[in-house]
Formats: C-alpha cells, structure tokens, sequence
C-alpha cells in the first residue's frame, strides 16, 4: 500500500527548521508544501532551499486547507500560543522540544491538543539514536545484568555565544538555561531506558555564559524502580555527549561527536557502543548502524497522523520530562531533594 506523504508547513525558519526539512527530505513520508516566519527574507530562502510556498501571514498559514500538520521551531515561550491556535485548525503538530518554557504552560498545550482531537509529537530525539534503541534492548533482555546506576553529559559552547537580543539570553523566557536546552535529552532518554522518576537532587549555576542563564548543571535522579541516573550539562565547554550504563553483568558505553549527532551516515566513523566485563577482560565494540534520529522522528509522526495514534514522545510524555528540569530547578534552589509526585 503507498503510503500518503503527509502535507506540513514549516513555521520558525531559524536553523533547527533547516535541520528538520533536511531530515524529512532523507524520508519519503513528509512533504513540505508551505513556510512561514515573520520574517520575509527567511520565508524567501527557505522557499529557495526547499521548494515551498510560503504563507504570509500565520492566519493565512492556519486557514491553507492544503496543510495538515505544522513543524513548529519557534521559541520555547511561544509554543502554548501556536500549538493552540495549530490545534484549534484541525492540524497536527511536531513541535521541537522541550513541549513549553514552563509547567502551566505545557500543560495547556496537552490540554488544547486533546480539546482539538490532533497529534502532537515532540522532538525529544535522543531516544531515537540507535545506540539509545540497543542499549534498550540490552537492558531489557538482561545482557548488562541488573543495572544499578547510568552517567551522562552532554555539553556545547552554545552558552559562550548568548548576546541580549537572543531569548535563549533571557532567564524568564529561557529557564534553568542548559538544563532545558540540553539535559532534557538525557532526562528523556533515561526515562524511557528505565522508566518513571521518584525523585531529583540537582545543582545548577551559571559560570561563564555570556547572560544571566544557568551555564552548568549536575542532576542526579531516582527512578522509581531504585535506578540512579546521573546527568551533567555544560554549555560553556566543547561538545561532549555521552552516556555509561553499569549493571551487574557488563557496563555499556559511547560517546558520539556533534556530526554523528546531526546525521550519522556522514559522519567519518560509525557511533560505538562499548561493552565492558572485567574483570574478565571481555571487552565488545559494536558498530552502530547508521540511523537517523530526525527522520525517524518525523517519520513516526507521519505515521501517527495517518494512523490516527498517538506518537512515542506525545504532549505527556514531554510534559513529564519538563517537570524533571523544573525539580532539578527547585532542589537546586532549596539545596534538598524533590519529589516528582509534587510536580506531575
């Protein structure tokens, strides 16, 4: 059976639009008929690249009956006001992550989709790395034994390039800074290796970024079937992602560099998942097949919205994992650890 490509405008236009239509393009299962910004000359280029339409106005973008869906890369405090009027014009929405800027807010946003009768799906694409999908397996089959304890960080520069007219700059608008910028990836990816989080400790302050934003953070979580997971950001150091799980049989490891991240096929060398069992000296290295978490993404979208169900990463889902950045935020604050049924 053909399979309908699903007809999406792409609104935001900044360079994470480019990234996605990238990725859609890499599938068969998106086509971009439309975009809008309120920025003439980023409509332009982005028709230019990608060969759309463009809307001029986001009222002209809500009433065009060609478009189904709507990429939104807006900023985080923007998302309730699109996603609500989105929703509100029968059309489903992939929106970047995190799902909002703050906790009432992302709850709105769940709240006017289920109102609304639409799909929303939320960028939190970490999980969808294939070493996230092995090490899943691996998990769960018990190669690794029964884990006790992961480790992550994930850190950029992005924090040394912040100037005054950027929201990112703001800490109203962009809140707890490197926490909702990177740590929520792995906040996400260990949620869904290991399930539901009980409780948060966490330290997070600002060293060297260029605003008034939370440049460095170390989150160390509790799930509720006794796993600890730790998570360190940085966003004012080289990049570095990385993640170690440690059960009772073998530890799983990997690191991957910024170009495996964006798209891995081109990368020069593959991303390796490493399995440590000393001390038997039993070391293996797996060569990731090449993924591609962006089109997956977007394609299991599509999937959903021709499929009518609800995608892996849907607005609770998104919501659970800010609540995680917003413990973080307040047991930082008060120096104690929290609970997450006071947040959920």
């Amino acid at each position: 059976m053909t399979f309908e490509p699903v007809r999406v405008a792409s609104m935001g236009l900044g360079r994470w639009a480019n990234v996605l239509a990238d990725a859609s393009l890499r599938g068969g299962k998106i086509k971009i008929v439309s975009c809008f910004s309120r920025t003439p000359e980023k409509r332009q280029d982005f028709m230019n690249r990608y060969g759309s339409r463009q809307a001029e106005s986001f009222d002209a973008l809500l009433s065009d009956d060609e478009v189904e869906a709507v990429i939104l890369t807006t900023p985080n405090h923007n998302h309730l006001e699109h996603i609500e009027a989105i929703a509100s014009a029968g059309k489903h929405v992939y929106c970047e992550k995190p799902i909002a800027h703050s906790l009432d807010h992302a709850r709105k946003v769940v709240d006017a989709v289920d109102a609304a009768g639409t799909r929303l799906a939320i960028g939190h694409s970490a999980r969808r790395l294939t070493v996230s999908r092995r090490l899943k397996e691996l998990i769960d089959s018990g190669g690794l034994g029964d884990v006790s304890i992961n480790e992550s960080n994930f850190c950029t520069e992005r924090g040394l390039e912040l100037t005054p007219d950027k929201w990112r700059s703001s800490a109203e608008l962009n809140p707890t800074g490197v926490v909702i910028q990177l740590s929520i990836h792995h906040i996400d990816t260990f949620r869904y290796l290991h399930g539901p989080i009980r409780s948060v400790t966490a330290r997070m302050k600002r060293m060297h970024a260029t605003a008034d934003v939370e440049d460095s953070a170390m989150i160390i979580m509790e799930h509720e079937n006794g796993i600890l997971s730790y998570t360190g950001g940085g966003w004012s150091c080289p990049w570095a992602f990385h993640m170690n799980v440690h059960g009772t049989k073998a530890v799983a490891h990997f690191r991957i560099t910024g170009q495996q991240w964006r798209d891995p096929s081109k990368a020069p060398e593959p991303i390796r998942l490493h399995i440590d069992r000393e001390p038997l000296g039993d070391k293996t290295v797996l060569d990731m097949p090449d993924g591609d978490m962006f089109r997956d993404a977007l394609e299991d979208f599509a999937d959903c919205v021709r499929e009518d169900r609800s995608p892996e990463v849907d607005g609770r889902v998104a919501f659970e994992d800010l609540a995680v950045v917003y413990a973080a935020a307040e047991s930082s604050r008060t120096r104690k650890t929290v609970e997450m049924k006071d947040f959920l």
